[in-house]
């Protein structure tokens, strides 16, 4: 029952992630930054009255006290603010498919980063998915104008990538987690946000009520999913893990082509098309290693 719930969890967390690009554009009047304002102040609020709800609030206290998990937090909190910021952005001009390949190429920037930052074991065999991944970069800016380079797919996958590299090794709780970061981010965003032209109070005098109600969710519609993979991650295998996240990137690049009927340039779909292989290649590879892996375990008598 609970290898079931797990898997569903999983299953809905990415499907959420992957169809974040609809919800977003239900607000094409609300400039990016706007929009990232009221996702941090939102996400704050949800995450804090769940602690509280919890009686856990006490461990936001504890990681202050704890000088290294502090300032990874902060460093944390400078990237996965950064990665939605761009990710908002990129979908309120109209960008998505380039989004979608930012997340596509994350599993495949995780490992290379996981063998030169963590200094774990990287396969020969692993190589070749790494090298045609990056390769599909080179080859687009290399095709395109400057203007035209993937930047915001490429900035996408580092920030995300860094952003998970510091959670891996930051021991600490999601939730607890998030709502260390939100403290951090929320007061400078907030205070910078005053100073513009929009602040939280106009875009409320803006919007109809449905809008209002849908806009308030942001906060909800962000933890959901991140206590769904807490919950997912704790139970099911890193493999599993593995071939369930690509329904994200899956989602978001069907979204952009057939329903905000964004083009698919010849040299977007070449790199797409790259970055499937090497994904592919990725895949199989971790399939066949883990399966010699269990055929050389010795059955006990």
């Amino acid at each position: 029952m609970n290898l079931t719930s797990a898997h569903l969890a999983a299953v809905s967390a990415f499907s959420l992630w992957g169809l974040f690009p609809l919800y977003w554009k239900i607000f094409p009047e609300v400039g990016a930054w706007d929009l990232f304002g009221h996702r941090l102040i939102w996400s704050f609020i949800t995450v804090m009255l769940i602690l509280i709800f919890q009686k856990k609030l006490k461990n936001l206290k504890s990681i202050w006290h704890q000088k290294k998990v502090r300032y990874m937090l902060m460093l944390s909190a400078l990237f996965i603010s950064s990665n939605w910021l761009i990710y908002i952005y990129a979908i309120s001009v109209g960008k998505v498919l380039e989004a979608s390949m930012g997340y596509f190429l994350n599993p495949l920037i995780n490992v290379l980063f996981g063998w030169f930052i963590l200094k774990e074991n990287l396969r020969f065999t692993q190589w070749p998915a790494i090298f045609l991944a990056l390769f599909s970069i080179v080859l687009m800016g290399i095709q395109t104008e400057l203007s035209h380079f993937p930047w915001m797919a490429v900035v996408l996958s580092l920030t995300f990538a860094l952003y998970g590299i510091i959670r891996k090794t930051t021991h600490v709780g999601a939730l607890e987690g998030l709502a260390f970061e939100t403290c951090f981010i929320v007061g400078p965003v907030l205070i910078y946000w005053l100073f513009q032209k929009s602040t939280p109070v106009t875009i409320y005098s803006e919007l109809p009520l449905w809008k209002l109600g849908f806009l308030s969710l942001s906060g909800l519609i962000t933890c959901t999913p991140l206590i769904l993979f807490a919950f997912s991650a704790r139970r099911l295998k890193l493999q599993t893990i593995g071939f369930i996240q690509y329904l994200s990137p899956s989602l978001k690049f069907l979204c952009g082509l057939f329903v905000l009927n964004e083009s698919l340039t010849s040299e977007k779909l070449q790199a797409f098309v790259l970055i499937w292989i090497a994904l592919g290649w990725y895949t199989i590879e971790s399939f066949l290693f883990l399966k010699k892996q269990k055929k050389a375990i010795p059955i006990s008598e």
